[in-house]
């Protein structure tokens, strides 16, 4: 066995599916996990090679790489990341509180750009030279952490994803806007490894994608009830299984719209990267050739 290392925040459902349905096996690989508290501490992994690849908000390349890093986009795991602005236990609208606690990663990429969207969409617009006039920015780390702080009232509002949007609202918490309402192109969890490391080992990482894609297919193939039973072994609510289900992409390759969507964005919160590179550049195409599957930059699924 072949061993390839990923680094995420959250297991994604893809991964849980390959791994259950043996797909990982089938290409001869040992998927190993590692969770991490940041997307720092992810891009350090990479950088420092820990890590072969990473799932994570694609949005982070354009910080990433701006900044003298390698790191490209070489699939993308759904089609889209159904992000909803999270609410403590006990607050049911922002208008309830003079200021807000908006717990982020980084605050400058990844998801954060899209909290300060919906921050805005929602009344609470930044100003000056950052969006902290009208709430402040607490940096906390990935979306575990984030969410238990949330959890805790040690802040007011973060962004998550399925299936801790579901968990939350059993505990009380609310919903305040959902990523679909903000952008709709907005892109799923990107995949993402450095050039160099696909220089020297693209085999590998194309079997990864291979592997994933073979568990894709069950899941569009698949009875729905199957799918979600099998999400549901591997941890996923039934609201969660319902957004999975909802965001199967067709193929891995990422949705030029999609980064389309994460300009606009960045534009729109006045966020924008001197010296990112272009959207095109961010793509690397070479493992979905390798696996023989669709190269990149294809409209939205």
């Amino acid at each position: 066995m072949v061993i390839v290392r990923q680094s995420v925040f959250v297991v994604p459902a893809v991964s849980r599916i390959a791994e259950r349905k043996g797909c990982f096996a089938r290409v001869g690989l040992e998927v190993v996990t590692t969770t991490v508290p940041s997307s720092r501490a992810q891009h350090a992994d990479l950088a420092a090679d820990r890590a072969d690849i990473a799932i994570t908000a694609t949005d982070n390349l354009f910080a990433w790489d701006a900044a003298g890093s390698d790191i490209v986009l070489i699939g993308q795991i759904e089609t889209t990341t159904d992000l909803a602005l999270l609410l403590r236990p006990g607050l049911h609208s922002l208008d309830e509180l003079a200021a807000v606690r908006l717990a982020v990663d980084a605050p400058a990429n990844g998801f954060a750009v899209v909290a300060y969207a919906m921050m805005a969409r929602l009344g609470r617009a930044g100003s000056g030279d950052g969006p902290a006039a009208q709430y402040e920015v607490v940096e906390v780390g990935g979306v575990t952490e984030r969410f238990d702080a949330l959890a805790a009232g040690v802040v007011d509002a973060t962004l998550v994803a399925p299936p801790l949007d579901e968990i939350g609202q059993q505990r009380g918490m609310s919903v305040a806007m959902r990523v679909q309402e903000l952008a709709p192109a907005y892109p799923g969890l990107g995949i993402v490894a450095s050039r160099g490391k696909l220089d020297t080992a693209v085999e590998p990482v194309a079997a990864y994608l291979a592997a994933l894609d073979n568990a894709l297919g069950w899941m569009r193939g698949a009875d729905p009830g199957d799918v979600a039973a099998e999400l549901a072994a591997a941890g996923f609510g039934p609201a969660a299984a319902r957004s999975v289900l909802a965001t199967i992409p067709r193929t891995l390759a990422p949705a030029s719209d999609g980064l389309a969507a994460l300009i606009r964005l960045r534009q729109e919160t006045g966020m924008v990267i001197a010296g990112a590179p272009a959207p095109a550049d961010l793509i690397d195409p070479r493992p979905l050739r390798v696996a023989g599957l669709q190269p990149p930059a294809v409209k939205s699924r």
